[in-house]
């Protein structure tokens, strides 16, 4: 018989946390003892949550939120609100994306004191949440769809893709200014489908990455290395084991427009350095494939199964 797991999922809108939720799922769903079921939330958008989850079979949505139904619960984020009682037999698997996990004000820290086998995206969300986290805490690198960003064709000379979902106000700023100095730039502000997204990348020569000033992860910067793009992105925390300064990117200071300008305007100018860093940002990204986050997260779950028959 199989263990069965349940994702409980609140669904507005993509986003990279949903992305790597979904990757989850999949996981789950390819592993030979385990059952995995999806919750969605009443107030969820119900047309895109459905969209979004196309490939999960109909007897795997559960209509109902019957914790007692299931051996596994599989939370992340806030995801526990939903939950604010469980069966006591019940053991969570509670993904953690961000290092604001530990910061006392943040809605999420008071889970932490929670027990749960806790899945960190990064070494760095590990050792911030390590001081008040009950249960074991294991770190299971983010991986990505290579074949999806491989760069499939030839890119435009000396263009420049600014992601500035999460800095709007900065990402104007530079594409206003590299556009009046003639320099081809293109702005995006706004989610697009990720096929789309990675079709933008694989077609420009220069990524410059605008993330929050934390990030558990951050996964734009790390898909653009995949895609043969030499990055420009600031210093996140979680970021820092894949952005490696005059390696595998360049890191200007967060939030500063000078210096994500000169280094832009560097990479222009210094083709030796630019080729360094589409290569090793190349090689980097392959150490994150989607094959390698199954396979460390298949040797956590077999651990958990067999305690559980012990």
């Amino acid at each position: 018989m199989k263990t069965k797991i349940l994702f409980i999922r609140k669904f507005k809108k993509p986003s990279g946390g949903q992305f790597k939720v979904r990757d989850y799922f999949r996981h789950c769903l390819a592993h030979p003892q385990l059952e995995p079921h999806l919750y969605l939330m009443p107030d969820s958008d119900e047309s895109e949550a459905r969209a979004f989850w196309d490939f999960v079979p109909h007897e795997n949505f559960a209509e109902i939120l019957a914790l007692e139904h299931y051996d596994l619960l599989f939370l992340a984020g806030r995801d526990w609100e939903y939950v604010p009682t469980m069966p006591r037999r019940m053991r969570v698997i509670n993904y953690i994306q961000h290092v604001k996990h530990a910061e006392r004000g943040d809605k999420r820290f008071q889970y932490l004191s929670r027990p749960a086998w806790r899945v960190c995206v990064s070494e760095e969300v590990a050792a911030a949440i390590a001081p008040h986290a009950a249960g074991e805490i294991h770190v299971i690198k983010n991986g990505i769809p290579l074949e999806m960003f491989s760069t499939a064709g030839a890119k435009h000379e000396n263009s420049i893709f600014i992601w500035a979902r999460k800095n709007p106000a900065l990402g104007q700023r530079l594409f206003e200014t590299l556009q009046a100095r003639g320099l081809r730039v293109e702005l995006l502000i706004d989610l697009i489908p990720r096929e789309e997204f990675a079709g933008r990348l694989q077609r420009s020569e220069v990524f410059v990455a605008l993330p929050h000033e934390t990030e558990g992860f951050y996964l734009p910067a790390l898909e653009a290395m995949a895609a043969g793009c030499a990055v420009i992105c600031s210093d996140a925390v979680g970021n820092r084991g894949f952005c490696k300064h005059e390696d595998t990117c360049l890191m200007p200071a967060y939030n500063d427009e000078a210096a994500h300008l000169r280094m832009i305007e560097h990479l222009l100018i210094d083709s030796a350095l630019r080729t360094a860093l589409r290569r090793n940002g190349k090689n980097m990204a392959q150490e994150y494939s989607l094959a390698r986050e199954r396979e460390a997260f298949y040797g956590l779950v077999d651990s958990l199964l067999s305690s559980q028959a012990r």
